[in-house]
């Protein structure tokens, strides 16, 4: 528990530690699936649903405490997705984003060029937009797609296959060594290797994501306790963060 913190220590101890914990673990397993050799065939639903808890965590854990940071004491309203939380993932996200833009750019930062980067990443790379809407869709109704079949009536969930399927599309047109591997796979090239490219490159995309929420912690941008949970939550084997070359 850091000195000064607004948190109880029986917050600390039987909430968040338990609670990032979970989340670092959680994204790690997920990462494992999406980047393991084999046709995404078998892992797709493992892939997105653990995705899709290990970010719900992460982001309410970086939004509670920086409300709780802020004096504001911990969102009441979590758990309601119908008011921007509960799965509302994607909304969450551009809370997030817009949390840490306004932090960033009202701040003497002493690395603030670099948070600016970061946060200009956040807010163009394509693949998390597109993944980050895919774990929304999956945890709000997706899951519950072919159950909604057996049901009857009118279906307005799509499968997971339908979902990943936008999210390989936009990380192929993102990136041109993508693209030529499918060209080549499209001209009767080796599909296996292509997709275990295409698999790393969507798992860069949101590891990328997870390293940048964490790392903003070390620079104090979601206020001080973050520093430590951000640091919890840091992937052990964290990509170097690369901004996008646009924002650079």
């Amino acid at each position: 528990m850091r000195e000064g913190s607004r948190f109880t220590s029986q917050q600390w101890f039987t909430g968040l530690l338990p609670e990032v914990t979970s989340a670092r673990r959680v994204l790690a397993s997920a990462d494992r699936l999406l980047r393991r050799e084999g046709t995404l065939e078998r892992d797709l639903d493992a892939v997105l649903a653990t995705y899709s808890i290990g970010v719900e965590r992460l982001m309410k854990l970086a939004l509670g405490t920086a409300a709780v940071s802020r004096g504001e004491g911990w969102p009441a309203n979590m758990g309601y997705t119908r008011e921007g939380w509960g799965h509302a993932l994607d909304e969450m996200d551009a809370r997030l984003r817009d949390l840490l833009r306004e932090a960033v750019a009202s701040g003497s930062w002493e690395h603030k060029r670099l948070l600016e980067t970061w946060v200009c990443t956040l807010d163009n790379d394509p693949v998390w937009s597109a993944a980050i809407q895919t774990f929304r869709n999956y945890a709000d109704a997706g899951r519950y797609h072919h159950l909604d079949q057996i049901r009857g009536g009118t279906v307005r969930s799509r499968s997971s296959h339908e979902m990943w399927d936008e999210v390989e599309k936009v990380a192929i047109a993102s990136d041109a060594e993508l693209s030529d591997q499918y060209q080549r796979v499209l001209e009767g090239g080796d599909f296996d290797a292509f997709e275990l490219l295409l698999r790393g490159a969507v798992a860069d995309s949101i590891k990328r994501w997870v390293s940048i929420i964490c790392l903003f912690g070390f620079h104090g941008v979601l206020g001080e306790d973050w520093r430590v949970i951000g640091a919890d939550a840091l992937p052990d084997d964290a990509l170097p963060v690369r901004s996008l070359p646009e924002c650079e």
